[in-house]
């Protein structure tokens, strides 16, 4: 990190400290951005810096939200590169506050994020899943296709997994193994996705499927005890199936 990105860490975490702590600054807020950040973001956009460091000077810079630190405004920008820096922003702050079980939170800034970007995959998955946990399966489907249908496909591998939830919640197995599927070829180093697609296979007596699929989760999360508990359920269900199989 060259120095002029420390010396903004420096200067945004200062501001970030003294709005969060003293309310009665912020009247000082616009003297202390424009007057001194914004002279300094001039001279170092001037500087022969990649567009990347420039954006991310910009976002420290704008950066005056009391939900999200400086330091994750740089975080924000190199995670969703692909989108400007204030979607990015909102983006990042909707996954934590989905996280943190702020649904109102996560849903209005996944929203902001679509209202000027259609196209955004992952503000649709946050919203499917904030529609999930509300109940609203219809709403969680209709956001989860969405992201799909989206030019980016970054999530893509989360939707399908959400539709593979919805479905197996609504005990649609073959579908719900489709979706499972299709998000493991996407991404696949998940392995909750592989112990759901492996439950889902023993449910229609699949049992080599459903040992192979529950023996990757396990050995991808080794510390998961319930993983390996499942798995070697399977493991038993495949090899008496196939000796009464083999006994017809």
């Amino acid at each position: 990190m060259s120095l002029e990105i420390l010396i903004i860490l420096c200067l945004a975490g200062a501001l970030f400290f003294l709005l969060r702590h003293y309310p009665e600054a912020k009247e000082a807020e616009t003297v202390i951005r424009h007057h001194h950040l914004r002279d300094f973001f001039t001279r170092f956009s001037k500087m022969r810096r990649t567009k990347n460091e420039v954006e991310i000077a910009r976002a420290v810079i704008d950066n005056a939200n009391p939900e999200i630190t400086p330091k994750e405004v740089i975080e924000a920008v190199n995670t969703y590169s692909d989108l400007d820096p204030a979607a990015a922003e909102n983006l990042y702050v909707a996954e934590k506050s989905l996280n943190e079980n702020d649904l109102r939170q996560a849903e209005e800034k996944s929203l902001a994020v679509i209202s000027e970007n259609k196209h955004c995959s992952g503000a649709y998955v946050v919203i499917g899943k904030v529609a999930e946990q509300r109940g609203q399966f219809d709403d969680a489907r209709e956001a989860f296709l969405a992201a799909i249908k989206c030019r980016d496909g970054k999530d893509i591998s989360e939707a399908y997994f959400g539709l593979g939830q919805i479905e197996q919640r609504n005990e649609n197995l073959s579908n719900s193994i489709k979706y499972f599927e299709k998000a493991i070829n996407a991404e696949k180093g998940k392995p909750e996705w592989y112990f759901e697609l492996g439950k889902a296979y023993i449910e229609v007596r699949q049992y080599a499927k459903a040992a192979k699929v529950l023996k990757r989760a396990a050995s991808l999360d080794i510390d998961n005890q319930e993983y390996k508990t499942v798995s070697a359920e399977a493991e038993e269900k495949q090899r008496t199936h196939s000796f009464y199989s083999r006994g017809k």
